[in-house]
């Protein structure tokens, strides 16, 4: 659409622009003074049209921005060293930490129970 480019939106700008101030003119004319001039049904949709172009020239403008660093973006791309392809990187080593060995009391049931289980299977005919 041709109105989606910045010459058009400026062309339209320029026009409106233009209405507005003959429409000012006009209204001049006939004795109508500052503040009824912008009070005026005609002057606020013609400066309503002007806000829309303003806007649009922004939304361009950002697009237009958008496209440069993009380009910007992808010579970067290009320019970098390209990684090899097919490699995998080794994931980093990480060393575990000896576990600690938790020691028996001498005096304690545990070695008495050992005996015992000893002394039962000693018994038992097998």
């Amino acid at each position: 659409m041709a109105s989606k480019l910045r010459s058009v939106r400026e062309t339209q700008k320029a026009y409106w622009m233009g209405k507005l101030d003959q429409r000012k003119a006009e209204l001049g004319e006939t004795g109508i003074d500052g503040d009824l001039i912008e009070k005026d049904s005609v002057v606020k949709k013609l400066k309503a049209k002007i806000n829309d172009s303003n806007i649009r020239l922004a939304a361009i403008e950002a697009n237009e921005q958008k496209l440069v660093d993009m380009a910007r973006l992808k010579e970067e791309k290009k320019a970098a060293p390209q990684k090899e392809k097919g490699k995998k990187a080794a994931p980093p080593v990480v060393e575990a930490k000896p576990k600690k060995k938790k020691k028996k009391e001498e005096g304690g049931e545990q070695p008495a129970k050992k005996e015992a289980k000893k002394a039962a299977e000693a018994e038992q005919p097998g």
